[in-house]
């Protein structure tokens, strides 16, 4: 490093998780924050989808904070645990950049968080119950004609469904493309008043399912179960959607992930503003899904 950023300090990091006691399965937030000086440039945490015994389900960077030469970064994931007593998440690699360039990192503390069983419902008794006897008819007895009345009744009401298949004619039309289902349910979503009413969660997790529900029935990539870290890197394989609309959604999606799982509340204009940014993912790369639709004309 040159003389002039030689004694530029190393970032500070600190992290934590909330809240610091859980039951199974319950939704855990890691957040980082690394105070550094505005010349050092901090880059996304590379993180895995375990961390020693918790999963990974979705993570997020906060807006950077500026305050004259110092910034600060803000890192936000949602965390799983399904191991009870006290559980050490270890420290994160911070990767960082000097003014030359060159790469440096910096670890998180670890932290532990207290990880219980979930308590027993009001009607768990606790109890094993012994084993019932025989139920039904044993030996010979009159209820072996009520088991042949109810075979001959059963066969024949498939008998009556089957013919009535065949008289319903040809099978009903094929479903509806990928692209103007998503079209549709955007549209849908744009006539709520969700974003009025306060539920800004439910609309931000209505994008992000229309838009994943797109993606695996449009381009057969696994994506409602997926995290947005997981389905991007299926995407970058395919190579189907170009880079810079992967880029864009990567984007919306992690604004959709810090709404459902950061508690994140952004404004009105900004939920406007990300479902325009859905819509114009689909009219961008619906062209891909209809390059053998002779009839299909792009917007």
């Amino acid at each position: 490093m040159s003389n002039e950023f030689a004694n530029l300090d190393s970032p500070t990091v600190q992290a934590r998780v909330e809240p610091s006691s859980a039951t199974l399965g319950d939704v855990l937030q890691l957040k980082i924050d690394i105070q550094h000086a505005q010349a050092l440039a901090v880059d996304n945490p590379a993180l895995s989808k375990t961390i020693g015994t918790f999963e990974v389900m979705a993570s997020t960077r906060l807006p950077i904070e500026i305050s004259g030469d110092k910034a600060a970064d803000h890192f936000v994931a949602a965390l799983q645990n399904f191991a009870t007593g006290p559980q050490l998440l270890p420290g994160i690699e911070i990767p960082y950049r000097d003014p030359m360039g060159k790469t440096h990192s910096v670890k998180t503390p670890e932290v532990t968080v207290m990880i219980g069983e979930v308590p027993p419902g009001p009607k768990d008794k606790g109890d094993i119950r012994g084993i019932k006897g025989v139920i039904g008819p044993t030996a010979w007895s009159p209820w072996w004609w009520v088991l042949a009345g109810i075979i001959v009744a059963a066969a024949a009401f498939y008998a009556w469904m089957k013919r009535k298949k065949m008289l319903q004619g040809p099978p009903p039309p094929p479903p509806i493309p990928a692209d103007i289902a998503a079209m549709e349910k955007l549209q849908k979503l744009s006539e709520t008043d969700w974003i009025a009413t306060g539920k800004t969660k439910e609309y931000y997790s209505a994008i992000s399912d229309i838009l994943r529900e797109y993606l695996e029935k449009g381009f057969q990539t696994a994506a409602l179960e997926r995290t947005t870290g997981e389905l991007m890197r299926d995407l970058r394989r395919k190579q189907e959607i170009s880079t810079e609309d992967q880029s864009h959604l990567r984007d919306l999606l992690e604004a959709c992930d810090l709404v459902k799982f950061a508690k994140f509340r952004p404004e009105a204009e900004e939920g406007t503003a990300s479902h325009a940014a859905a819509v114009r993912f689909v009219e961008k790369t619906r062209a891909i899904l209809r390059k053998d639709d002779e009839n299909f004309v792009p917007l």
